[in-house]
């Protein structure tokens, strides 16, 4: 369900790169319960079955092609750089995005950046194990269009509300020191509960399900939390907020 939550955080932040999701109930799927619907895209990349991504990277080709700036301020990168067709400012919006849900699969797959639970997937694949080589590790979820494939689609957008800020996932951040204009306004703003509490409600079945504006009102707990974490960590970096609307 917290695809749903994603959905509606993504448009609030004006990143719109998210898939639309809403609640809906079936009584031939999970016997009524409520569960999220996601809108399929014709038009999305095909993927791999390994990494489920468009454009294959590994974390380390990743490191090298965030420093190069891919496509920023329209220059073409030169061929030996190691740039995809990725535009620059699509990586800063996944990293924010990911950071405040705590979305790990993309970026941190094999979750060497935070201690993670047993029910997470990396331990069930026994995936933690495999720290030592993290240049080497495959980012997965990477995705995009057939007909525009300097922008990303975000898939596989399973949230995670339970991490303590404690034991957050610092490395989703790594290596991006610019982060974009409409989503750092909407954070200092004061005004992300609000936003967020107009946008849930609208989806009346996912607003139900997780127990009405009290269990809305945690949920965005954890959200504001982590962006005053985010928002502190950007002005300790020195990192740059820029329109980003290429």
């Amino acid at each position: 369900m917290s695809e749903v939550f994603a959905f509606h955080l993504d448009r609030i932040l004006g990143l719109n790169r998210s898939l639309p999701s809403v609640s809906r109930r079936s009584e031939f799927f999970q016997d009524g319960q409520a569960c999220p619907v996601i809108l399929w895209d014709s038009s999305l990349s095909p993927t791999d079955n390994s990494t489920h991504s468009s454009v294959r990277l590994t974390w380390g080709q990743y490191q090298q092609l965030v420093k190069q700036k891919c496509w920023q301020n329209g220059k073409v990168p030169k061929a030996d750089s190691g740039c995809t067709e990725i535009h620059h400012h699509e990586w800063s919006k996944m990293a924010l995005f990911d950071f405040l849900l705590q979305i790990y699969s993309r970026l941190d797959r094999n979750c060497c950046g935070f201690k993670p639970l047993k029910e997470d997937s990396c331990m069930q694949q026994g995936l933690k194990l495999k720290c030592s080589d993290q240049d080497a590790v495959d980012l997965t979820h990477i995705v995009q269009r057939r007909h525009d494939r300097r922008h990303l689609v975000f898939v596989g957008n399973k949230g995670f509300f339970d991490r303590n800020e404690d034991n957050l996932d610092f490395k989703i951040l790594q290596g991006i020191n610019e982060f974009p204009e409409s989503a750092v306004s909407v954070l200092r703003s004061q005004r992300l509960r609000e936003k967020l509490l107009q946008s849930l409600f609208l989806d009346k079945i996912y607003w139900e399900s997780q127990g009405g504006r009290n269990g809305i009102e945690k949920l965005i707990d954890v959200i504001e939390r982590r962006s005053k974490i985010l928002l502190t960590y950007i002005n300790a970096h020195g990192a740059k907020v820029l329109p980003m609307n290429e």
